[in-house]
């Protein structure tokens, strides 16, 4: 699960599927977060991703750190690296912090600082991985392609490696949040193949653990293309796992399927997350790969893939509607 602890962040990137950057009136408070971060362990999680806005900005981190591995569920981090001292980083270790993603989005800080919004956050994310490197902090770089950004992505995980990264975590622009209705920023087709075709050769190399976010037909290309014996051995993966293995938990307490398929299904002030998990009728629906419509109700790889379940609903209104950014032939998707 990931549980955004606040919206307060130090950026302002264009993207941002939370739209961060004041802190919520309305935040839970540290007992509340960490009755959810109980409630997490209780369902079986076994991995929670503190996440933001900024988590770093918020007082009370490393304690919920600290209390997420009490209650036995795995605490994750996503930060955009910029506050991640040495300091804070041995706290988080302490704390029993299992990893932390870095964001980054360009293989120069001119790229990543006009994208954040900020002159100087480049080198403030890189001494915050390279923190985490000096003490042993396990973590991974997760950039974000788009547009202006895309052939940067061989530089990007060239620093990852450099800095000590033992995972890549690329993300597809999703017009959602802060992003909805810039469609300037989305890649197109070719990019997006191309982009796929990258990290499956990467990937086979096997020198770091590659992940891709809204591309699941990057598990598709996997089956069609890569020998079994070798997708076991090496590949990982990632998505779309939205209602289905996954949920994302809001400052506010809402809770939605995924952190850019911004349906709301209910808000843990007034429901138990058990509830919510095993009774939302969102998620009876997402859950059953039979109501997938257009394309993706054709598609033998439905199981596998799905589509993009957040393009869907950004595009149309409808989280069931086919994917419209799929790429794949009426032969592919109807192949014996």
């Amino acid at each position: 699960m990931s549980f955004g602890i606040t919206r307060e962040c130090d950026l302002e990137c264009p993207h941002c599927y939370s739209d961060s950057g004041e802190r919520d009136a309305d935040e839970l408070s540290t007992e509340e977060a960490r009755q959810v971060i109980t409630e997490v362990a209780d369902l079986g999680a076994k991995i929670i991703i503190l996440d933001g806005g900024e988590p770093t900005l918020r007082d009370d981190l490393v304690d919920l750190v600290a209390h997420a591995n009490d209650v036995g569920v795995k605490p994750v981090m996503g930060s955009n690296g910029m506050s991640l001292s040495e300091e804070l980083v041995s706290r988080l270790i302490s704390a029993g912090c299992r990893g932390i993603a870095i964001s980054l989005d360009g293989a120069d800080s001119r790229t990543h600082d006009a994208f954040r919004g900020l002159e100087g956050a480049w080198e403030r994310t890189i001494q915050g991985a390279k923190n985490c490197a000096k003490l042993g902090m396990p973590f991974q770089i997760a950039p974000l392609m788009y547009r202006d950004n895309w052939t940067q992505l061989e530089g990007i995980v060239k620093k990852a490696k450099n800095l000590g990264a033992n995972a890549v975590e690329v993300f597809d622009y999703v017009p959602a949040g802060r992003g909805r209705g810039r469609n300037e920023y989305e890649l197109g087709t070719d990019q997006r193949k191309t982009i796929i075709d990258q990290i499956i050769r990467w990937q086979s190399e096997g020198d770091v653990t590659y992940r891709v976010i809204a591309l699941p037909q990057y598990w598709v290309q996997v089956e069609r293309e890569v020998p079994e014996d070798e997708v076991l051995e090496k590949f990982t993966r990632s998505c779309c796992a939205a209602g289905i293995r996954y949920i994302t938990i809001l400052p506010n307490g809402d809770v939605i399927p995924c952190m850019v398929l911004q349906v709301k299904l209910g808000n843990v002030r007034e429901d138990s997350l058990k509830d919510i998990w095993y009774d939302s009728p969102v998620l009876e629906t997402l859950r059953n790969r039979d109501l997938l419509k257009g394309r993706c109700g054709r598609c033998k790889y439905r199981i596998p893939c799905a589509g993009a379940r957040c393009k869907a609903y950004e595009s149309t209104g409808d989280m069931m509607a086919e994917d419209p950014t799929c790429w794949f032939s009426e032969d592919v998707i109807s192949e014996d």
